[in-house]
């Protein structure tokens, strides 16, 4: 019985690395391994570009040492301008500003930076020791972390100049501070917690409040006012007030500094980790103390960087007259069961508060919060990991857990979320066996324009505090995850020690010389040249995820990004570009098989010609694509042939180099397959300093008569 024989075409090996699939199960169009390959939604599949710093560079004036933390954030509508927008960057305990109008974007430090240790508190760890969190609102950054006093910076368009202040919480006190037991009856010899409570209870603080402070707490003093109008201690004692408890809350303290007369100082050691403007307003959350761990605080709705710290009510809940809480004031609540808040998020219509044992939803009523009417709600028992692995995508969160890595599936109409495990059924192995430590150093972005998310963190046992070798991305339209690991020099090599997202858009000062009728320039009785100060708006070039890099010889920082085309790293470090296709067993899984022939389809990445006549041309972006199989369950592959082979000749057009004369655009190659087996995998690969861009393949497949 002769051969059957088949054809099969694979134009689609782009769903990415799958480690949860068995041999028998393996999805079509994913990879069992892979690293440094750029899947495109076209179906193809290519060679990541190399990590380069950008054209024209320029190092900052500053240094990055070994042990010093960076992170990054952005701040929006800086000085109330929309299209102005700076990047701001932490570097130990300064943070410096580049503004993201122009290229080269190394070269746009913004003149003035922010010593953090000036906001450190009393037992603070430093502020080099903890990264911080950064929020806009109005065109005020605010900025956030555990080892500071939380803070407020604007900046001054006109003078160039930067202003940072300390946020003054206050709080109206709702805390009984004795035994509230006892406070349905009177008291004739009160404690000091009890005096104070009465105080806070609107007892002897002014207005015709009578200064015995003995009486039971169980209605406002003004419920015993006479005929008069004058308070009188008997037609008081007329009223039953039964076990319910009067209003407090007259006081307004220090947050972090409560100062109650009679008593002892109450201060918390802590200070907020995270930091989120919504509704209008600003949250604060993440202290590490036993009693506010789980509490969150928020501002009254902004109107000035006065309002940041006004986190209670306006009127005075014992006033006799306007006791009413406003939906514009401010205040505090708390998630008792929220166990270390590492992140607060806004989306749509509520704010989600990430914490290590799960994710809370904070919304109000009919989707508009204020603070007299929300409500909280858990949505996920599955936390946040450490707040540098959060991205946003689109407004949708991603996060990465201690167990993997999350998202959380909003309903349109109510805004609930519920959470989505993304790696259990695509790449857990491979997730799991990233280092722990590794997993508490990630840092993120997301490209808006290509829907992409990276995740970047170190090599295992990596000395340096800041660097950053490997990528985990997620295509979010492929649904598809890949690896990508930047190679280093041999010596004092560059490195990535931050991302960040640059949309193409910006706005910066341009001093614009005035000049007369006549075109001369505009003088005044001889003094200095007149020019006007204006903020331009800008297209800064095209949208790309930025590389912050630190220069290997000097420590300095600077930028880059993947744009290499020479498929070095840092133009020197070669790395390997492979994908294993899944297990193909042709139909069945008994009989033996063989492929005698396999067509690659390869697109020319050739872009002209480089030398002259004399030395001779080398071709511009060159491409190698190397093939080798396996069959059965062999983790080792044959030899390799090269799958990318130009049929024509091509002439060289001495006076126009950038004419790569070929007459296709697609390169096939027939290859002949050696080996037998009931399954089969392919493995493409790449060659030291070319491209390549697979397109698919199609394979001629043979199964045997007899098994």
């Amino acid at each position: 019985m002769p051969q059957s024989l088949n054809q099969k075409a694979v134009n689609n090996f782009v769903r990415g690395l799958i480690t949860e699939a068995a041999e028998l199960t393996f999805p079509d169009g994913a990879s069992v391994d892979e690293l440094n390959c750029d899947l495109r939604r076209d179906g193809t599949r290519r060679r990541r570009l190399s990590a380069k710093v950008e054209g024209s560079n320029v190092l900052s004036s500053f240094t990055l040492s070994d042990t010093e933390i960076l992170t990054t954030g952005s701040w929006t509508n800086v000085d109330g301008n929309a299209e102005l927008e700076f990047l701001v960057m932490q570097k130990g305990s300064i943070l410096y500003f580049y503004n993201k109008a122009d290229l080269p974007y190394s070269d746009q430090l913004v003149s003035g930076s922010i010593n953090l240790g000036s906001f450190e508190f009393s037992g603070s760890s430093g502020a080099e020791t903890a990264k911080c969190q950064f929020t806009t609102i109005n065109g005020t950054l605010v900025v956030s972390s555990s080892a500071i006093d939380t803070l407020s910076i604007t900046y001054n368009s006109g003078a160039g100049t930067f202003a940072a202040s300390k946020i003054d919480f206050k709080i109206r006190d709702f805390e009984w501070q004795g035994d509230t037991s006892e406070y349905y009856d009177n008291d004739s010899t009160p404690s000091n917690a009890r005096k104070y409570d009465a105080q806070n209870a609107g007892w002897n603080v002014g207005n015709g409040s009578p200064s015995d402070l003995t009486k039971r707490l169980t209605h406002p003093w003004y419920a015993g006012k006479n005929e008069d109008g004058a308070y009188s201690s008997s037609e008081w004692e007329l009223i039953y007030g039964g076990t319910t408890l009067t209003g407090n809350g007259h006081y307004i303290l220090d947050f972090f500094n409560k100062v109650r007369p009679y008593l002892t100082t109450e201060v918390e050691s802590s200070r907020f980790r995270c930091v989120e403007s919504f509704s209008g307003r600003v949250f604060y959350a993440g202290l590490d103390s036993a009693e506010n761990a789980g509490k969150i605080l928020f501002s009254k709705l902004m109107d000035t960087t006065k309002d940041l710290g006004v986190c209670h009510q306006q009127n005075d809940p014992t006033s006799e007259y306007m006791p009413d809480l406003l939906s514009t004031d401010g205040g505090e609540f708390k998630i008792p069961d929220a166990v270390n808040i590492q992140k607060l998020y806004a989306y749509q219509s509520s704010l989600f508060v990430f914490a290590e044992n799960g994710v809370w939803a904070v919304t109000g009523v009919d989707g508009v919060f204020d603070s007299a009417n929300f409500g909280v709600n858990r949505v996920s028992r599955i936390g946040l990991l450490q707040p540098d692995t959060f991205v946003s995508a689109d407004g949708v969160p991603f996060w990465w857990s201690r167990f993997g890595i999350h998202t959380l599936q909003t309903d349109p109409v109510s805004g609930q979320g519920s959470e989505q495990n993304l790696t259990i059924p695509t790449i857990q192995t491979f997730w799991d066996s990233i280092n722990t430590d590794a997993k508490l150093k990630v840092t993120a972005t997301y490209d808006n324009i290509n829907k992409r998310i990276y995740w970047a963190y170190p090599d295992d046992g990596e000395t340096v505090t800041s660097k950053l070798n490997n990528f985990l991305i997620l295509d979010i339209p492929l649904q598809a995850f890949f690896p990508w690991k930047v190679s280093d020099q041999v010596s004092s090599t560059d490195s990535i020690v931050g991302l960040a997202f640059y949309s193409g858009f910006g706005a910066k000062s341009l001093e614009l010389d005035v000049t007369a009728n006549n075109g001369a320039d505009d003088v005044v009785q001889g003094s200095d040249d007149i020019v006007s100060l204006q903020v331009s708006n800008f297209n800064t070039g095209d949208p790309a995820v930025v590389l912050i890099i630190r220069d290997g010889a000097t420590n300095k920082i600077t930028m880059g990004g993947f744009t290499g085309t020479d498929f070095l790293d840092w133009g020197e470090a070669d790395y390997s570009s492979f994908a294993e296709t899944g297990y193909d067993f042709i139909g069945d899984l008994v009989t033996k098989k063989n492929a005698p022939y396999i067509v690659v389809y390869s697109r020319l990445t050739e872009e002209g010609f480089t030398g002259n006549e004399n030395d001779g041309y080398e071709s511009i972006r060159p491409s190698s694509l190397k093939v080798s199989t396996a069959w059965d369950f062999k983790e080792t592959f044959g030899t390799s042939q090269e799958a990318y082979r130009l049929k024509y000749p091509v002439v060289v057009n001495p006076s126009d180099l950038t004419d790569f004369a070929y007459p296709d655009d697609v390169i096939t190659t027939r290859l002949k397959i050696r080996g037998h087996g009931r399954s089969m995998r392919i493995k493409y690969e790449s060659t030291e300093g070319k491209d390549f861009l697979l397109v698919g393949w199609g394979m001629i497949q043979g199964r045997n008569p007899r098994y």
